[in-house]
């Protein structure tokens, strides 16, 4: 068994969810079916809870399987592995997926649904002449490209050239996601960990709703946001998240409306020096928040890099998180400064795209051990 790398493992491809639909024209063709790539470690016994991974806006399940070797000196290494490669080491039995109408899962929307191209690529390298509008400082030292620099630099090149269309309506995407991606829960049947990543975490917050009983964590990583907001490299969008964390409906008690009435808002000024304003949940006179009650027992993990932009804000979507009745909820900002979680691993200094950059592997040593005091 010395012999078989660590990662190890078979591989098995399915598409999972979807419905038959009129393609317009008197044929039927599927809508909303999710690309899934399972992957199972060799090396025996596997963990308890296997781990889904769920990309960002216009990413695919590739952000975890590979990475932009062709910049590194090693990507072997265990500091520049892929996070795929590290939870397969650690004998986790992983899902990856494309989300609905993006990379592998096929793009069959009604005429009147338009796609996107996100410019969430420019988040990548922490460039401080793109972060301007930021309250904080950028401090992104990661990335592989050294200098930080656009087009011709293979790490940029690596994530524009794996960028993909999604579909423009938020909403009907994470609806769709969560129909599709609840039938593969249910086709797993156990408790599952949901790793997810910016736009990404939406769906996990759905998922999780959806399906309280067969996700036991959420691991957030810069989970769009923060409550109520949708912020980007421009900074704040004119978009209202009217359910707080999503576009769909969840599960509140008591329970709001379908434009989300009777969930009221307050803006909250930070306890710390330097982050954004955010908004919480008013509580009015009476003193009482709406409780996400499906998402009550469910841990989360959210995390932060301390050179990304999502360094202002997401505190908030922390708050909101325990505020809504949310048990478990932690915020882990990597710091590189002596005294901080990745001082002695790779430094801090992470971007929004922590997955790709320099001390990918090091980052994933950390989940993985939060992960592992899940079981």
């Amino acid at each position: 068994m010395d012999s078989i790398p660590a990662d190890a493992h078979t591989r098995e491809v399915f598409y999972v969810g979807g419905e038959y639909v009129d393609d317009g024209t008197g044929n039927e063709t599927v809508y909303g079916q999710v690309y899934v790539e399972h992957l199972v470690p060799v090396r025996k016994p596997l963990q308890k809870y296997p781990i889904i991974f769920i990309p960002g806006s216009s990413r695919t399940g590739i952000d975890f399987l590979t990475t932009p070797a062709n910049n590194d000196n090693n990507s072997n290494s265990p500091t520049q592995q892929s996070w795929s490669s590290h939870f397969l080491s650690l004998s986790h039995e992983l899902y990856l997926i494309d989300p609905p109408f993006r990379g592998r899962s096929p793009w069959h929307p009604p005429t009147h649904l338009s796609s996107s191209s996100s410019s969430s690529p420019y988040l990548t390298f922490g460039a401080a002449s793109l972060q301007k509008a930021w309250a904080t400082p950028p401090s992104s030292t990661q990335w592989p490209d050294s200098p930080p620099a656009g087009k011709g630099s293979p790490a940029f090149d690596h994530v524009m050239k794996s960028t993909h269309p999604q579909l423009a309506n938020l909403a009907e995407e994470q609806s769709v996601a969560q129909k599709s991606l609840a039938a593969l829960l249910d086709k797993i049947g156990k408790p599952v960990i949901l790793l997810a990543h910016s736009m990404g975490c939406k769906i996990a917050w759905l998922l999780a709703d959806a399906r309280p009983g067969l996700v036991r964590a959420i691991v957030a990583v810069e989970p769009a946001g923060p409550a109520f907001q949708m912020r980007g490299m421009g900074g704040l969008r004119k978009e209202s998240t009217v359910f707080g964390l999503t576009e769909v409906r969840l599960g509140f008690e008591p329970a709001v409306g379908e434009g989300g009435e009777g969930l009221r808002r307050r803006l909250v000024k930070p306890g710390e020096e330097g982050l954004l304003e955010c908004w919480l949940q008013d509580d009015g006179e009476a003193g009482e928040v709406r409780k996400l009650v499906n998402l009550r027992r469910v841990e989360v993990l959210v995390v932060t890099g301390e050179g990304s932009p999502h360094r202002g804000y997401d505190w908030g979507t922390v708050e909101f998180l325990r505020q809504a009745g949310v048990e478990g909820v932690e915020h882990l900002v990597l710091r590189g400064e002596a005294g901080g979680l990745l001082e002695r691993r790779g430094g801090g200094g992470n971007g929004h795209m922590m997955m790709l950059e320099r001390n990918r592997g090091r980052i994933g040593e950390v989940l993985g051990e939060w992960v592992g005091r899940r079981v």
